[in-house]
Order: C-alpha cells, then structure tokens, then sequence
C-alpha cells in the first residue's frame, strides 16, 4: 500500500467516524405566554432544581444541574462582555428578597442510558433529560417564564461511551444560564 492510499484510508477513516458520531443536542422552547415580561428589576437569581421523576434519575443529577447553572450564571455575569451585572449574587437556594429572580428547574424525564451500547452502534443506550425551566418573582411566587428543554445524547463508537447522564446535567446547565440571561435582557 503507498503512503497516498493509506492517507486517504485514514482519511475515509475519520469521516466515516464523524459521520457516526453525535452530540448532545437540544434546544430550550419558551411557552407562548403573553407579552414577554421585563426582568430588569432583578438583581440577584436563586436555582433550584425539582427531581420529577424520583428514583429513575440518579441522586446526583439534580445536584451536577444545579451546579453547573449556577456556575455558568456566574461566569456569565462576571463577564465584562457578555453580561457585566446582570445579577449581583447567584445562589442554590431563594431568600424571598424583592429583587429576586426564582429559577425553578424540574427534571421530567431521565434516562441514563448504556455507555457500552452507545459504543457499539449510533442511537443504541440514549441517554436523555428533559426539564421545564420556570421562571418566577421569588417573594409572590408568580410565574414569569416557562420553558421546556429535551438533551439527548446518542452518539457511537468511543466518543459516546466517553460522555453519560452527567454531561447532560452540566450541558443542561448550561442552557438554562443562557435562556434566564437571554429572559433577563428581553430576548426571549
């Protein structure tokens, strides 16, 4: 075999590899409330996360999700250029204070699926969650915002046996920052 064949081998190799694998995809959907709600007032955000679905999600879940929204809400709002000041405090549980923006996350499905399937063959031992993101005025309880968000992981080969329910929790987190930060500026 000459060094041009066994390049394009591995060439031919690594799309077809692309080709099999995926990703964790999933986009958060806002309800069709009525006129979008001005969230300026809030100055400081508590997460919360409510396990729906009991034992069929593992114990941790809830705690990976809260933590990494958490910590994204953070980031994000210690930007200088992508959120300067959004919230001054980010916390896990709410004071009940006037300017507190109440971010209820509940888990509605889990599924934790197979590593070693999904290392086998695209699409078999899927992992997925789905969480209803509410939005509310901490002190009156008061429903601002609802979404809804569906992760699924499915990809194969190594790259899907490499990633389990647990990424889902982070990546989740990290888009339910980006959907109360896009709330908070009017975007959505």
């Amino acid at each position: 075999m000459t060094t041009k064949t066994r390049f394009s081998a591995w060439v031919l190799a690594v799309a077809v590899l692309a080709a099999l694998t995926g990703c964790a995809r999933g986009k958060v959907r806002f309800g069709a409330e009525a006129p979008a709600k001005d969230l300026s007032k809030y100055r400081s955000v508590a997460v919360t996360v409510v396990n729906d679905v009991g034992d069929k999600c593992p114990p941790d879940i809830s705690k990976n999700l809260q933590a990494a929204a958490i910590k994204w809400l953070q980031a994000y709002t210690r930007s200088q250029t992508l959120y300067p000041d959004a919230f001054k405090e980010v916390r896990p549980s709410p004071m009940g204070e006037e300017d507190e923006l109440l971010v209820e996350v509940h888990i509605t499905k889990c599924r934790k699926g197979s590593r070693v399937a999904r290392a086998m063959l695209v699409g078999l031992g899927a992992s997925k969650i789905s969480i209803t993101l509410d939005l509310l005025d901490s002190p009156s309880k008061k429903l601002l915002k609802s979404a809804q968000l569906d992760l699924v992981w499915a990809a194969g080969g190594a790259l899907g046996a490499s990633k389990g329910i647990e990424d889902l929790a982070n990546n989740a987190g990290r888009k339910v920052a980006d959907a109360v930060l896009a709330c908070k500026e009017g975007r959505k």
